[in-house]
């Protein structure tokens, strides 16, 4: 279902954004994208900026954290650069949210522990340390929040857990929260 992680070899920003946007463009902007044929996944939901939508720079960078010396504070900076490993399995985040019954793919929900805390769908394709998730907004419609290649070894059994906890029903706030 999942095929080879793009070559980006050679390509650096911010020319790998316009190599990157049509795949893109090709899975949810082009065509509608359903999860489950019927829940619209809205690429617009979190707006647009620089020209694309706002959800395209959290599945193509990463965000990064330094703590700098301005004047006689230190300041914490938080930056966005390219994350060769997210970006090349763009073309990953549709098959996954279409054929979200395969095997390959281990499919719960969480709620969230920062903000509005609100449920939300991962897709984690396990053998690919790959996860994609997905915010519910109304009845029929949802946006992507973010996707991205696990590389720390304590995130996969963050994602085993909850994968458990859910197929489980040892979470009561989980309990029918089923989008489909």
């Amino acid at each position: 279902m999942l095929n080879a992680p793009l070559n980006l070899t050679g390509h650096n920003e911010p020319d790998v954004f316009d190599h990157l946007y049509p795949f893109f463009e090709r899975d949810f902007i082009t065509v509608d994208t359903y999860i489950n044929n019927q829940i619209y996944v809205d690429p617009k939901g979190q707006g647009i900026r620089d020209g694309k939508e706002e959800v395209f720079w959290h599945i193509t960078t990463r965000e990064k954290s330094k703590t700098v010396k301005q004047g006689k504070q230190m300041v914490k900076i938080k930056t966005r650069p390219f994350d060769p490993d997210r970006a090349a399995r763009i073309s990953w985040i549709k098959p996954m949210l279409v054929n979200h019954s395969d095997p390959c793919i281990k499919l719960f929900y969480r709620k969230e522990t920062k903000g509005k805390k609100h449920v939300r769908l991962y897709f984690w394709a396990h053998q690919h340390d790959f996860v994609v998730i997905v915010q519910k907004l109304g009845n029929a419609n949802s946006f992507l929040v973010t996707s991205f290649y696990i590389t720390e070894t304590y995130k996969r059994s963050s994602y085993q857990k909850w994968y458990i906890e859910y197929t489980q029903g040892n979470k009561p706030e989980l309990l029918n929260c089923e989008w489909f």
